[in-house]
């Protein structure tokens, strides 16, 4: 009998010696004097949402939870903008700033070291890389000889941060950090088959990752939004509240052409005579637009749409970079806009100037 228990026992001691943490401890620590509150954010879609909160006393602060899956979280301090990155996991984590804006050191788990040691590489070579940029383009006193040399000291620059996130993302395919990684610094470079043969060797936690989820979205968002494929029918508000369905417009046009654009976003608003000379010149031949602004601030929009004297049907769900036609369309940046037959098929995307023109222009023969 005594046996028999010394096995359970031995067999309890295992199980609790291999169980994992039941939740994160973060200990920070700060060297200069602060007393307001320290926020835990987590990512949720473009947005961060405050998950938990802490009074910073005698220049520290403790926060503790779980969290089901390992992601990249935020910490950040009352009035300031700056975002410390900490890949939360349900282990113990010692944190020690300088200030405020400035992260000294964490402990908690190599993947945290690791992405760590990215940013700081990454960070070195992004304030050369904005050096070389003012010296070129901004410094009047650069002779063109010394720009000459200066560009190739700028490419180099720009390889090196390429190979950089390249060796980040092959040698950490289970990392929360990884794509954001590719998104920001690879991505552009490769078509989306290229994308995606990549973020194929991503494990399965890291694709459920906030940003892991929204790139493996945006990589079939690519293909089902690209030229030759159906468009992808939506409704949103217009300026008085009324629905305003796409499909609705395509019926009623022999073509629709989608600006997605902001109050806000310079660019969109500087290629707005253009757009208005277009509307002018194709609009009687069966040309409409459909202007889905991604403002968050109704007014803002509004006021925006008087001053520009926009005359074509509007709208907006006021969620700024959330309203679904971003995914749907994989719209990363804008201005940007989509070119739609009466049929239904996607003709075109991000077409302006003369390009466009030549396009309506084929189109309404």
């Amino acid at each position: 009998m005594i046996k028999k228990l010394c096995v359970i026992a031995a067999i309890g001691i295992g199980i609790m010696a291999c169980n994992p943490q039941s939740g994160y401890r973060i200990s920070g620590t700060l060297e200069s004097d602060f007393a307001g509150m320290v926020y835990l954010k987590k990512p949720v879609g473009y947005s961060v949402q405050t998950v938990d909160s802490a009074q910073v006393t005698d220049n520290s602060f403790t926060l503790s939870g779980t969290v089901e899956l390992s992601d990249v979280f935020m910490i950040t301090f009352e009035g300031s903008k700056i975002r410390h990155k900490l890949i939360l996991d349900n282990v113990n984590y010692e944190m020690t700033f300088a200030n405020t804006e400035i992260l000294n050191s964490v402990t908690g788990n190599k993947l945290q070291d690791d992405m760590s040691h990215f940013i700081i590489e990454m960070g070195s070579l992004d304030s050369r890389e904005r050096e070389l940029i003012n010296k070129i383009w901004r410094d009047t006193t650069t002779t063109q000889n010394e720009k000459d040399e200066l560009y190739v000291v700028l490419k180099e620059v720009r390889d090196n941060k390429i190979d950089l996130a390249n060796t980040y993302i092959a040698d950490h395919p289970g990392s929360p950090h990884t794509p954001d990684v590719l998104n920001i610094y690879i991505r552009n470079f490769l078509t989306n088959d290229e994308l995606d043969s990549v973020y194929q060797t991503f494990t399965g936690e890291v694709k459920k990752t906030n940003r892991g989820n929204m790139l493996g979205k945006s990589i079939q968002a690519v293909r089902r939004s690209a030229v030759g494929q159906a468009m992808i029918d939506f409704s949103m508000p217009g300026m008085n509240g009324e629905e305003m369905k796409l499909s609705e417009l395509v019926k009623e046009n022999k073509l629709v052409f989608i600006d997605f654009w902001a109050s806000w976003c310079g660019p969109c608003r500087a290629s707005i005579p253009e757009l208005k000379q277009i509307y002018a010149d194709y609009h009687e031949q069966g040309l409409e637009f459909f202007a889905v602004s991604y403002d968050d601030n109704r007014e803002n929009w509004l006021n925006a749409i008087e001053e520009e004297e926009l005359h074509w049907p509007n709208a907006s769900n006021l969620k700024g970079w959330d309203c679904p036609t971003a995914a749907d369309y994989a719209i990363r940046g804008i201005p940007a806009s989509v070119l739609i037959t009466q049929e239904g098929i996607i003709a075109a995307r991000s077409l302006r100037g003369q390009e466009l023109r030549d396009k309506i222009e084929e189109l309404l023969k």
